[in-house]
């Protein structure tokens, strides 16, 4: 496949180190004279130095045989006009990342008339993985697949839960008509096979794979139901502070915002409704202390400085709030701040990176999560016509796989599956599944021969 990426930024040069593992020819577009040497050393790809609005640029990157391109440079204009330049070039998929609501929520505006196929809002990304977080308080793995259709959910297993201490198969009776697959079982720093008789046990780590109907019962089994938070406290002087005070405002019973920016709190209080902004800093200990966060069920740093976020989140968590989440553009040091008390740090260009991942749904799209206590990728892969899986049942392929990959679930059409040993992959269906990661190239050439 041929790829035109547009801005080699964070999130394009990690699309340019992905996608080059999976053999495809990739070009990229951009103006910044480092970031194209740096990309040329790392990595054997077309380097086109110019401005990815500009139609010679794009000839350069070879437009007119290309099959997708995917604009992520910080200009929502310049993202946008790509798309179009593509458009009339033929390119199949169009890939945007538009920050600003003034395009993606105005009536007047339709971005496929502009020539996007697939629209990203980082903004709105983000917010959506802190909720998985903060909806269900104590998860340790978390993602949404297939548009939110299907859910991943990690959890430590307690002795209160009804399921401690019942074997795989007594749990699948449990669940009845919500077909959850229990797909990791992690006992200290072993992964057990998650077989029928496997008994989960306190301080077990679980991974579950379920449709969006089943999270309910998921709820129940693990005794964590839907309950609105007390207080969550958010701070920051960004776009995504103020959409997380909007978005949480239905699971907390008070939702407070502090802004150490004049101006923008003024904008944000204007903009929320039943929400108390406060002007402060929230790396100051005293404004902590003045907001009673030991009283928070929930602090989420959303700032634009990400050592402030992380700051902020460790006096909150020493001050007494109960889960920490610190917004962070850098992956370094994530375990650390992890043994520190930090709860969860969110990359907003890894949700980003993994969203355009997500959407390009007619190709392979290899590892997508990494689970962080256990060597396990999860991919979803497409089953061709010519694979060595399609037309066969999972217990034909059982012995095949050798008990080194599970098929968490199929897409078939709009339906999810959840599947069991009687379940027959078809052409086209979209699998997801886990292995251990050394038989990850393994797995990928079964769906692609």
């Amino acid at each position: 496949m041929n790829i035109i990426i547009v801005g080699a930024g964070t999130v394009g040069s990690g699309l340019v180190e992905y996608f080059s593992k999976l053999n495809h020819h990739i070009a990229i577009i951009e103006q910044d004279k480092d970031l194209c040497e740096q990309i040329k050393r790392k990595h054997d790809v077309l380097v086109v130095i110019g401005k990815g609005s500009s139609p010679s640029a794009l000839e350069s990157a070879g437009i007119n045989s290309a099959d997708m391109l995917i604009a992520v440079t910080p200009s929502d204009e310049a993202n946008l006009l790509a798309c179009n330049f593509a458009k009339q070039n033929s390119v199949k998929k169009r890939i945007a990342r538009v920050k600003s609501d003034m395009y993606t929520h105005a009536s007047s505006v339709d971005l496929r008339k502009l020539g996007v196929t697939n629209v990203i809002e980082p903004e709105w990304e983000v917010v959506k993985k802190i909720i998985q977080y903060v909806e269900l308080p104590g998860v340790i793995e978390t993602a949404n697949f297939q548009s939110g259709n299907i859910y991943l959910r990690g959890y430590h297993i307690t002795g209160d839960m009804p399921i401690a201490h019942k074997a795989l198969s007594e749990i699948k009776q449990m669940s009845k008509d919500s077909p959850i697959l229990i797909v990791a079982i992690i006992r200290g720093d072993k992964s057990l096979p998650p077989v029928g008789h496997q008994r989960l046990l306190p301080g077990d780590k679980i991974v579950a794979i379920m449709p969006k109907r089943s999270f309910k019962t998921f709820r129940s089994l693990i005794d964590r139901k839907p309950s609105k938070l007390k207080k969550i406290v958010i701070s920051g002087e960004s776009l995504t502070a103020i959409n997380l005070a909007k978005a949480l405002k239905p699971l907390g019973e008070q939702v407070l915002l502090i802004d150490p920016d004049p101006g923008h709190g003024q904008m944000a209080a204007s903009m929320l409704d039943g929400i108390e902004v406060f002007h402060g800093d929230s790396t100051n200990s005293e404004v902590l202390q003045e907001l009673h966060i030991e009283h928070a069920d929930c602090f989420i740093a959303a700032g634009k400085d990400s050592e402030d976020n992380i700051m902020s989140c460790l006096l909150a968590k020493n001050t007494g709030a109960r889960m920490v989440i610190a917004l962070r553009n850098d992956a370094r040091y994530v375990e650390l701040f992890d043994s520190l008390g930090i709860d969860h740090v969110v990359n907003p260009q890894d949700v980003t990176s993994n969203m355009i991942i997500e959407q390009i749904q007619m190709v392979p799209i290899g590892t997508y999560l990494k689970l962080k206590t256990a060597d396990i990728e999860i991919s979803r892969l497409k089953a061709n016509k010519n694979s060595s899986v399609t037309g066969k049942s999972l217990k034909d392929l059982d012995s095949y796989f050798k008990k080194s990959i599970i098929v968490g679930a199929i897409v078939r059409d709009d339906e999810v599956i959840i599947p069991w040993g009687d379940v027959v992959i078809e052409e086209n269906d979209e699998v997801i599944t886990l292995c251990h990661r050394e038989h990850n190239s393994w797995v990928s050439r079964l769906f692609n021969e």
